[in-house]
């Protein structure tokens, strides 16, 4: 029989109890509640106390299962690359931010530049 083919919705306020949020990342129960636990992902706790999860905790622990069958990494080492991962995603940002401020800057002093040439021509 062929794998059904699942589409979860990419809203991000949309939330998974335990259980979905395992079967989607492909984890086991128990997985998910020892990175539950090793404070790797956070929880949503809703007004009857069930914990759920965003699709950003589960692709979280999507890359967490991957680290950990690829690498065979512990928990604290996992959490060590995953804050790597976000630093660098920050650098990344402020790289981008700095090479847009950098480009219009260029831009400016290009304008500048021709309006010098032009006055010293007028001049």
């Amino acid at each position: 029989m062929p794998a059904e083919i699942v589409h979860y919705p990419k809203n991000e306020d949309t939330t998974y109890i335990s259980f979905q949020a395992a079967y989607i990342a492909c984890v086991s129960l128990d997985f998910l509640l020892v990175c539950e636990h090793e404070g790797l992902i956070t929880p949503r706790i809703n007004s009857s106390g069930l914990r759920s999860y965003t699709m950003k905790e589960i692709q979280r622990l999507k890359i967490i299962r991957r680290i950990h069958e690829d690498l065979n990494l512990s928990f604290p080492a996992i959490e060590v690359i995953l804050h790597l991962r976000e630093q660098i995603h920050e650098l990344n940002t402020q790289r981008s931010l700095f090479e847009r401020k950098l480009e219009q800057q260029q831009a400016e002093l290009d304008l500048l530049k021709s309006q010098l040439r032009l006055l010293q021509k007028i001049g």
